[in-house]
């Protein structure tokens, strides 16, 4: 609950004019004086190492969810097969392309998705609890 309660109140409240992300708040931490030409040079090595391991991540993270999530269409029926990979590509690029326009805006879009989502799973859970007790003790 402690990390819950943080994250909402104070993490999700972090913005730069509606844009989330470390990039976004790294552009409202304040410039320090540099010393040295050996402390910018060490500086810009760790921010450009930095960027790349988030643009990378930004890239990674998205195509595994996205396909993982897609593959699931293969247990319904394996005729679906061939269309897994274009299909996920065609969500990869509508995604990217909604998410140039803004996160708040994506935000707005998915989180009543994602409540939706997480009430479905705490239903049906609760319903499988309710029908078979004994299963559910620990």
């Amino acid at each position: 609950m402690v990390v819950t309660v943080k994250y909402l109140t104070f993490i999700m409240k972090a913005d730069n004019a509606g844009e989330g992300g470390i990039l976004a708040l790294l552009a409202l931490v304040p410039p320090k004086k540099v010393r040295s030409s050996i402390q910018i040079t060490w500086t810009a090595a760790l921010v450009i190492f930095g960027a790349a391991l988030l643009y990378g991540d930004g890239v990674i993270t998205p195509a595994i969810s996205v396909l993982s999530a897609v593959e699931g269409l293969e247990v319904a029926t394996t005729a679906l097969r061939p269309g897994i990979v274009p299909l996920t590509c065609v969500i990869l690029v509508g995604l990217f392309l909604v998410q140039r326009q803004g996160t708040a805006g994506i935000g707005r879009v998915f989180g009543p998705i994602m409540c939706v989502w997480f009430f479905t799973l705490a239903m049906l859970g609760v319903r499988q609890i309710v029908r078979h007790p004994r299963c559910s003790r620990l």
